[in-house]
């Protein structure tokens, strides 16, 4: 135990070391682990409003994490760069850069719409690039005058060296949490409802994060480390696969980028690829690297474990050859001038995947392997207007023979299969900015997608659905402050018409509005508060088979092929006033069954919303919400209605108490009066924050917290004649120390 302890520790002070020695920085900002942007210019250096920038992110976003916005100032540009997988054109030629010294801000938008800051620069732009001041050779005079001066003033600063006039810079973060978390008292009623283990705990938990950035010359880097532990055993990170053999601190996750001119290493946690269908974003822990060969040619290999993997045990995630996936990719500039603007990629990849489990996943059922190459074009022209992206992809899946999964019964082993796979995303702005008043502009987009993926298609590097074929179009645009969307969905599978198949088709239409009431009666009505800012959305989805499979299972009963419609539509109104804000939200779903013999069983669900808020002191909000939500079955006629109104209370008492309490109460029943049920939550916690900063260097947060809560449900069912009471009174605390 001792020994392994002793090997922890080294480890864990062998990554401290690296996050030193390695931590080099070139005008780099992190928002989260492993997501970091570089840019192409040098805040001191001042460019032409015509010059092309670009940014780099280290990794490629995941579809959950959201999409990144840029900010030149206060103006939103994020649409006039070209997104090229982890790349960010900005190409000047119809909107130059604003001249003078401004701020470009990257951020992360994630999918709950909140902000997050990434990276901020200083951008200077000048109308001409300043000329170099020209050294004169010195003349004997002064050369005789230097000498003098010299010889005079002992006390003068000698010349810098050659040798040092390299800049370099040097950042070390580190970052320690520490928290307490305790369930103090827990009561319930009935008491057999108390559970029997960890009514009541005390656990603790750490977490360290080591970040270093800076440069050196043409040397740059990054780097992250993250450890994690808990007392928890169960809250291991590999508690999953090793069980009480899991160590209860542990390697989360590290990444270590180097850069040496416009070549870049990444070591660690990582994500490699941009080919849709062949290997898209892959993130496990590998080596990646970047080589840009000439300005036409640039260069990605990358080896990675086989699965995502946490822990010291398998460090550069290479340790096991059958278990990994290795993937290159070429790209090719067409146009080296207007980088993004017409690019090739050609990209393979090998993976072998063994029966392994994974710290998220608890088993792999069977061993896969895969191999294969794709294509990908991007086009854009000059003006941003028109954009391209397609691919094909041809790859060969092999799910091997395992008789310990066939149980002795009569299985077919999967044949090595050749598949193939295709899209291509289309766009092209009709209007952009056009005139029809001179206070009211026009902008008008549309975009066509197609992708098709044949039967039994897979690839180890990317989650794409088999056996489909899909087109999608899209209409967009706004008329002043009125924006709308619209578009299509056309979706087959079976594409192979096997007759025992069920061929499924679903087809969708789409259509959403939103504006301010004011702008639909004329901008001066706008400056009345009480006009509401209004959206509308209405979604249509047909769902059918094509006809009746034969020998499929389904017998003669023509109710089991579904044919159904659905469609939902929303409404909202939201004000705002200078202490009070308000809004509505009305939802209608209907669904239509239309299949033999169940014609009749449709539904119907309504949801209606009202909520205000209040605001009588800069430090005090409250909130109030009132919910009737009905779901009527139309075949058994039966209507089950749900009301549920509750409040909330955040009170900054200062800068460090904050309160907050929340109460609501739901109350369900159908109209038939056969059940009812009754559900009041009740929370209020008090949390108490500090700061300690020492010039800068160190900086200390404290947090503590004490929470209660109260939960009462009741439920009962008139024609059984039950009834059924529990409550449940938990009281939690908890201390959280931040020393960075």
């Amino acid at each position: 135990m001792r020994e392994r302890m002793r090997r922890k520790i080294v480890i864990t002070f062998f990554f401290a070391l690296t996050g030193c020695a390695l931590g080099l920085h070139l005008n780099t900002s992190q928002a989260q682990v492993g997501l970091s942007v570089t840019a192409s210019f040098d805040s001191r250096t001042p460019i032409t409003p015509d010059t092309t920038i670009e940014l780099h992110l280290s990794r490629a976003l995941k579809d959950e994490e959201g999409r990144i916005a840029v900010i030149i100032d206060r103006s939103d540009v994020t649409s006039l760069f070209i997104v090229d997988n982890t790349r960010l054109v900005y190409s000047p030629a119809l909107f130059p850069l604003p001249l003078g010294t401004s701020t470009l801000v990257v951020y992360l938008v994630g999918t709950d719409a909140t902000w997050r800051e990434v990276a901020r620069f200083d951008l200077q732009v000048a109308k001409e690039k300043p000329a170099p001041i020209p050294t004169p050779s010195p003349s004997p005079q002064t050369q005789s005058a230097t000498s003098v001066d010299t010889a005079t003033d002992a006390k003068a600063p000698a010349a810098p060296a050659t040798k040092n006039a390299i800049e370099s810079k040097f950042k070390f973060t580190p970052s320690l949490t520490f928290s307490v978390k305790s369930q103090m008292a827990q009561f319930n009623f009935p008491a057999n409802t108390r559970p029997t283990e960890r009514a009541t705990f005390t656990d603790e938990t750490v977490q360290l994060s080591l970040r270093s950035e800076g440069s050196h010359g043409l040397f740059s880097s990054q780097t992250q480390i993250d450890f994690a532990g808990s007392t928890f055993h169960p809250e291991a990170l590999r508690f999953g696969t090793l069980g009480n053999d899991a160590p209860q601190i542990d390697l989360a996750s590290y990444l270590v980028q180097l850069q040496i001119g416009r070549a870049k290493v990444a070591i660690g946690h990582t994500s490699f690829g941009s080919s849709r269908q062949l290997i898209n974003s892959f993130s496990s822990r590998g080596i990646t690297v970047t080589v840009p060969i000439t300005k036409r040619f640039d260069f990605s290999i990358a080896a990675m474990n086989g699965t995502n993997v946490v822990g010291y045990g398998n460090l550069f995630g290479l340790s096991k050859s059958k278990h990994q996936l290795a993937s290159a990719t070429l790209g090719v500039e067409l146009l080296p001038k207007r980088p993004g603007g017409f690019r090739l990629e050609f990209s393979g990849v090998t993976a072998y995947i063994q029966a392994l489990n994974s710290f998220t996943q608890g088993s792999v059922n069977d061993v896969e392997r895969s191999k294969g190459g794709s294509v990908r074009l991007i086009f854009t022209d000059k003006s941003q207007r028109f954009k391209f992206d397609g691919g094909f992809t041809r790859s060969q899946y092999r799910n091997p023979a395992d008789p310990l999964l066939y149980q002795g019964t009569n299985t077919i082993a999967v044949p090595f299969l050749t598949r193939n796979a295709r899209y291509f995303d289309v766009s092209y702005d009709v209007l952009r900015g056009f005139a029809l008043t001179k206070s009211r502009q026009m902008s008008l987009s549309i975009a066509v997608r197609h992708e098709q993926v044949d039967p039994l298609f897979k690839s180890l590097g990317a989650s794409t659905q088999a056996d489909k074929q899909q087109n999608e179009f899209l209409v967009s645009g706004n008329i002043g402050e009125i924006t709308f969307q619209a578009g299509g969905t056309r979706f087959n599978d079976n594409l192979r018409h096997i007759a025992s198949i069920l061929e499924s088709l679903t087809r969708a239409e789409r259509f959403s509005v939103a504006t301010p009431a004011a702008a639909l009666f004329g901008k001066t009505s706008g400056k009345s508060p009480l006009w509401p800012r209004l959206s509308y959305s209405f979604d249509r989805t047909h769902q059918f088979g094509a006809g009746f499979p034969v020998n499929g299972g389904f017998g003669t009963d023509t109710s089991l092929i579904p044919n159904q419609y659905s469609t939902n539509q929303t409404f909202s109104a939201e004000w705002q006033f200078k202490k009070i804000n308000a809004g509505y939200n009305y939802n209608h779903s209907f669904t239509d069954n239309q299949q033999p013999g169940r014609a009749l069983a449709d539904f119907r669900n309504q949801t209606h919303t009202t909520r205000v808020g209040f605001k009588p002191r800069s430090s005090l909000n409250l909130d109030f919400d009132l919910t009737r939500e009905s779901a009527n079955d139309l075949e058994s006629a039966k209507l089950n209605t749900t009301w549920r109104v509750g409040t909330t209370a955040t009170w900054n008492v200062n800068k460090h108490m904050v309160w907050t309490g929340s109460i609501a109460n739901t109350v369900a029943g159908d109209r038939a009066r056969t059940n009812d049920s009754r559900n009041t939550d009740f929370d209020t916690q008090f949390s108490y924050r500090v700061g300690v900063e020492r010039g800068g260097l160190k900086k200390v947060q404290t947090q503590l917290f004490i929470r209660y809560a109260d939960r009462y449900a009741r439920r009962q069912e008139f024609f059984l004649g039950s009834s059924s009471l529990t409550r449940v009174k938990l009281l939690n605390g908890g201390l959280n120390v931040t020393i960075f």
